[in-house]
């Protein structure tokens, strides 16, 4: 092989390779570029990750406490939805699963009563229950019920349990069992202590809580912002979280160690640079919303390529799971981005309803649909639930203080 033509072929997949992990880097989040440094390091034994030394303090135990957890625990929704995908199922009832799976709380329950997660979805009964009965035979069998008692109950059912005295212990006497009230049980279901005692020791191994083990809501998880937003004399000053952004070391002197930290270091910088570049554009865009709370202006990703000569692909991953820190407050990123006014209105609308609801008795998406219905507002209940998520504001029981 011409000696010329060989080192160009190496030269072009080395450059490939670089662009590929840059632009890997540049789409995670920040924990995300962590865990990913940190399986690089298992793997090769020759490179080493350093962090910035950091003041602990008890807030940041906590935050690494948090991040720990869900750390330990897999995703109930992508474990689920990882299920959905080896079935064989029309496009409506996977659609029909993935709302459902998106409507567990964290027991595993489902978020609402049948009917008003149809209507909410806009579904035909017939196909909206069959998807119902797949969801019920997914592990961990339990997920899907609308309380303990159905819970139960499917648990009883996948097994192959039909006896209709266990049902009616489960639907009358769950209480007595737990004040051990057994000849009351006894006398009420026509049944003999024995009987009593097997079918209680049937019970015991059903588990009321399916999602125990698992984390349900993303958003739970510990968020690391990328960006910090001042305000200084009428003026908003961004600067990147660099604090979190760990150094690459090489331990040996191979030159595998040596080329691969030199290309995570280059793709970091490059991340950090466009995020920078992004960030400052859209912040200052939306600056008269940050100063004195206008209204956000219509702002799309391809105005904000154009603007910036980047392409659409790099301010979408610029962006995605980006969070900024402004005071106290933790918000993504794509909140400044308004692709439709009235949408935006919408959401200023749910703001402004979160903001004067009482703290100790946070509002469900249930009572802000209606609260919006009042002010002439019509849209579905999921769709709230969508628009709290960009706006990176928990559910109701998490904004409970």
């Amino acid at each position: 092989m011409d000696f010329k033509l060989g080192l160009d072929q190496s030269l072009k997949i080395a450059l490939s390779l670089e662009m590929k992990l840059s632009i890997d880097i540049l789409k995670m989040s920040l924990k995300e570029l962590k865990e990913f440094l940190k399986e690089k390091e298992e793997k090769y034994p020759g490179i080493e990750i350093v962090y910035p030394k950091q003041i602990k303090s008890k807030s940041t135990e906590v935050e690494n406490y948090l991040e720990n957890i869900s750390d330990s625990e897999e995703s109930l929704i992508d474990f689920l939805e990882e299920q959905i995908s080896y079935l064989t199922l029309s496009k409506e009832i996977k659609n029909i699963l993935e709302y459902l799976i998106n409507n567990l709380d964290e027991r595993g329950y489902l978020d609402g009563s049948l009917e008003e997660l149809r209507k909410d979805g806009g579904y035909k009964s017939v196909v909206f229950k069959e998807s119902l009965s797949i969801l019920r035979k997914l592990d961990p069998i339990g997920v899907g019920a609308f309380d303990l008692i159905d819970c139960l109950k499917i648990q009883l059912l996948n097994r192959g349990i039909k006896e209709r005295k266990i049902e009616e212990i489960l639907e009358k006497n769950l209480e007595d069992i737990a004040n051990t009230n057994l000849n009351k049980i006894c006398l009420e279901r026509e049944i003999d202590m024995s009987t009593l005692k097997r079918y209680i020791e049937v019970i015991k191994t059903l588990n009321p809580k399916p999602a125990r083990g698992y984390y349900v809501n993303k958003k739970t998880k510990y968020i690391i912002p990328d960006i910090n937003l001042d305000i200084i004399a009428d003026e908003i000053i961004i600067t990147l979280n660099e604090e979190e952004i760990p150094k690459i070391k090489v331990r040996t002197d191979d030159k595998q160690s040596y080329n691969l930290a030199l290309t995570l270091e280059r793709s970091i910088q490059k991340r950090q640079k466009t995020l920078l570049k992004v960030s400052n554009y859209i912040l200052n865009y939306q600056k008269d919303f940050i100063l004195r709370n206008a209204p956000l202006k219509t702002l799309k990703i391809k105005d904000i390529a154009y603007e910036l000569d980047l392409h659409e692909s790099t301010i979408s991953r610029a962006i995605k799971d980006k969070f900024l820190k402004s005071g106290s407050r933790i918000e993504s990123l794509k909140k400044y981005i308004v692709l439709d006014e009235k949408n935006q209105y919408i959401k200023n609308q749910i703001l402004e309803i979160i903001d004067l609801e009482n703290k100790k008795n946070p509002l469900s998406d249930e009572k802000i649909l209606k609260e919006l219905c009042n002010r002439g507002v019509m849209i579905q209940r999921r769709t709230i639930a969508k628009y709290r998520d960009e706006l990176g504001i928990p559910s109701s029981r998490h904004r409970k203080k």
